[in-house]
């Protein structure tokens, strides 16, 4: 029993690296260049209604793990402008904030500043973070990656619950629609399939569940809407469905022209439908 468990964690872990091969821009230079472009965007959505849902929802879910912020030590890894970290400080935890972005960090530098907020901020990819270096390891009472690429595999995986001495949280999409945008551009200008089925919760969680962890698990459904510059949206689109390739200037000009098509009075509105989980686990449980 014992060995068929290790083969099924090794196929497991191969279909996982099978499965998110062509689905990540693996250079780091070109994933913090194309957060911190969206930097500004996300810093200004911070306060809107739907991201404060989400957050409430989550604060809701780890509170139902007995997991309190009062004097704990949290990390949150692919911290953005501190969708979690800043509600998480203010309710009295001490954390450590992880992004590869400059431009998402400088944004939760200031807000910690006017603040004066408990949270200790660090510029680096945790692709190739040290966590003994860094004095990161079994640290924490609680390790997060909420929505971000900083897991884009299992050592990235394992290297996040070495952090924790207690609880993990972690949550990524289940499925997302794309935008109609990005349907078309693939279909048309690329000759692309659309990508619409992406799974990146079910290898985390078949994995600790392999593992012997039990994780409590809660799935979402919702509607994602945004409104954007055009151009910002059309250089948007370019990063991420091209994911590290320079498309021509032909397919570049295509794209533009699309999204200036695509944008009454200059703004683009996009929507998808989108399944998210998110999930949290005991380090020690097994």
């Amino acid at each position: 029993m014992e060995l068929q468990q290790k083969d099924n964690i090794n196929n497991l872990i191969e279909c996982w690296k099978k499965a998110t091969e062509n689905g990540l821009i693996h250079d780091e230079g070109r994933m913090a260049e194309f957060w911190n472009k969206r930097s500004e965007n996300y810093a200004n959505n911070l306060g809107k209604d739907n991201r404060k849902k989400r957050t409430d929802e989550i604060l809701k879910f780890l509170e139902e793990a007995s997991f309190s912020p009062e004097g704990s030590r949290v990390l949150d890894l692919g911290c953005g402008p501190g969708t979690l970290s800043l509600p998480l400080s203010r309710l009295g935890a001490e954390v450590t904030a992880l992004d590869i972005s400059s431009g998402m960090l400088n944004r939760l530098k200031d807000t910690v500043k006017n603040e004066s907020l408990p949270i200790d901020v660090i510029e680096c990819s945790w692709w190739t973070a040290d966590i003994d270096n860094l004095g990161l390891r079994n640290k924490y009472d609680l390790v997060i990656a909420s929505m971000t690429p900083a897991i884009k595999d299992i050592e990235n995986f394992d290297k996040m619950m070495a952090c924790s001495k207690n609880l993990c949280y972690y949550s990524n999409f289940l499925r997302r629609v794309e935008d109609k945008a990005y349907r078309d551009i693939r279909s048309s200008i690329l000759g692309e399939k659309s990508e619409n089925n992406m799974n990146g919760v079910i290898y985390p969680f078949m994995y600790l569940y392999l593992s012997g962890y039990r994780p409590s698990l809660r799935i979402n459904h919702s509607e994602w809407k945004d409104e954007t510059n055009w151009r910002e949206a059309a250089d948007q689109a370019m990063e991420f469905i091209g994911r590290g390739r320079d498309f021509d200037n032909e397919t570049k000009e295509k794209i533009m022209d699309y999204y200036q098509n695509a944008s009454p009075n200059g703004i683009y509105r996009s929507e998808s439908d989108v399944y998210t989980g998110m999930m949290v686990w005991e380090v020690n449980s097994r």
